[in-house]
């Protein structure tokens, strides 16, 4: 004897329905695409359907998504080099916050890693699979669902999630109940098929399709005419070009100006005391833009003025499809430096160095020629060794070697309040005596196109979760027997107990001669 896992009732069958309850008792048929077969399950012969098998494969899918999923996790260790301090050398700044670990890691290009060649390979095999999967299980679903015929084998019905026999004799009034709980009622001769929520069945097609949207939107910030963050130092009275516009879009500087605290306010006196300096409170750029059109590189362009405006913290302005935000500044930067030279004659030559652009060789009104071996902007001691803490001219300091007409040469550093003899000797001296400054305002210039594309895959995303999470696809077929009583059947696609709750309470209803 068998006993039922439903009513508890023993039989003597190895299969079917249970005598007692109607329930099944053999395995349940897979009703996810109702015998139609999938195209990855059908081929398997050329190259072409070995990739499509492949990457229609869900566990295929997981194992790319758990790889992407690890790479993104490893991008987040340290800051990516987008949101490092403005200014700091990449290498200098994982090398000196971070040490060993954060030297590999910037040799590695993990400090870039969400632009990198491999992982937007990742971001395309994920895609791949999410596209292939999606259409390799679409149409047999559309096949099925639009291909549902009311009359049914009935090894078909007896092989479903719920199954019963009853007596029904005004199919009208059941009908009727079906229908109060929105069920759509097919029938054919003396069967009926009742169905509702059939739009649930789509509900992770659509999570695919919000999905691949946004995977699109990373891929689409690769190019700069979807995506562009640059940031620009502009000297007061500069005009420079804006990276990777094809030099068509310039912008000046025409006036840099910084408000500050009051030091005579005794709200703030105190603090400017302890700061030791004066606190900006509010700095502003006026700025004009400029288009230029079929510019040639190497020529002088003919810039057309778009527009003048003032931008300032927190206040950004719009230009040529771009925004514009003021993100920092720097005051009394080093525009040039004047050196001076004395030879062992006692006699002085001076010359000037451009920040900016110095040049390679100088050539002294004293008989000694100057030479720049190496330049460090923004210099500083580590470990006993020179570097540059910025590529911008804060903190300069040259490497000469000097050279007289007797071919005595000496190789110096300079800085404004140091010099250093490198070989040893002294018959040549180096110092500052001048140097110009400017103010320098620093401009975040962005456009960003694809954030329309991350909220529409976000919003069909979310609207798929729903879809799937809170209806499920029902369907009641009931057939008639020979003795005149009716065989109902009833399938879900998830929540089975709340569906045969559901079924039970109509029929309840229905035997008792009112509405469920």
């Amino acid at each position: 004897m068998q006993q039922c896992p439903f009513c508890k009732g023993e039989n003597n069958l190895v299969g079917g329905p249970c005598p007692r309850c109607g329930r099944r008792l053999t395995e349940k048929l897979d009703m996810r695409y109702e015998g139609t077969i999938r195209r990855s399950q059908q081929y398997n012969r050329t190259l072409i359907d070995k990739v499509w098998r492949f990457f229609s494969s869900v566990r295929n899918g997981m194992y790319i998504l758990l790889l992407t999923l690890l790479a993104t996790a490893v991008g987040t260790i340290l800051p990516q080099r987008a949101y490092i301090p403005i200014g700091r050398l990449p290498g200098e700044f994982y090398a000196a916050e971070y040490g060993v670990f954060g030297r590999w890691y910037h040799y590695l290009g993990l400090d870039q890693l969400y632009s990198s060649w491999w992982y937007m390979t990742l971001l395309g095999l994920l895609g791949a699979s999410i596209l292939i999967a999606s259409i390799d299980r679409f149409f047999p679903l559309r096949r099925a669902l639009r291909m549902q015929p009311v009359k049914r084998r009935e090894h078909f019905l007896r092989s479903q999630l719920y199954v019963r026999h009853s007596v029904i004799d005004d199919r009208e009034r059941l009908m009727k109940n079906l229908r109060a709980r929105r069920y759509r009622i097919r029938q054919d001769g003396d069967d009926y098929l009742a169905e509702k929520n059939r739009f649930a069945r789509w509900g992770p097609y659509v999570n695919h399709v919000g999905l691949l949207l946004v995977l699109l939107g990373a891929f689409l910030r690769l190019f700069p005419f979807f995506y562009q963050d640059e940031f620009i130092w502009i000297r007061d009275g500069e005009t420079v070009v804006v990276p990777d516009t094809n030099q068509s879009l310039f912008i000046k500087n025409e006036q840099f100006i910084v408000d500050t605290y009051d030091t005579d306010d005794p709200k703030f006196k105190a603090a400017i005391e302890q700061e030791g300096r004066m606190i900006p409170k509010n700095f502003t750029t006026d700025i004009t833009v400029f288009e230029a059109e079929d510019h040639i590189a190497g020529d002088t362009p003919d810039l057309k003025p778009l527009k003048q405006m003032q931008v300032a913290v927190n206040h950004p302005v719009h230009a040529a499809g771009f925004t514009i935000y003021q993100s920092g500044y720097q005051l009394h930067e080093f525009s040039s430096l004047t050196l001076r030279t004395e030879n062992q004659d006692g006699s002085t030559a001076d010359f000037r160095v451009d920040t900016e652009n110095p040049q390679a060789m100088y050539e002294l009104d004293n008989g000694l020629h100057a030479e720049l071996i190496d330049y460090y902007p923004d210099y500083r001691l580590e470990e006993g060794k020179v570097i540059t803490e910025t590529k911008y001219p804060r903190n300069p300091a040259f490497v000469f070697d000097i050279e007289g007409n007797d071919d005595h040469k000496e190789r110096l550093f300079v800085a404004i309040d140091d010099v250093v003899s490198e070989t040893g000797t002294n018959r040549y001296s180096i110092r500052a005596v001048d140097y110009d400054t400017h103010h320098v305002s620093g401009l975040s210039v962005k456009r960003d196109l694809t954030l329309p594309i991350f909220l529409l895959g976000g919003v069909i995303f979310m609207i798929g979760l729903m879809q799937g999470l809170y209806w499920q696809h029902r369907r009641i077929w009931l057939r008639r027997q020979a003795d005149g009583s009716y065989l109902i059947a009833g399938h879900t696609n998830k929540h089975a107990s709340s569906f045969e709750r559901e079924v039970e309470r109509l029929l309840d209803g229905y035997k008792k001669g009112g509405s469920s």
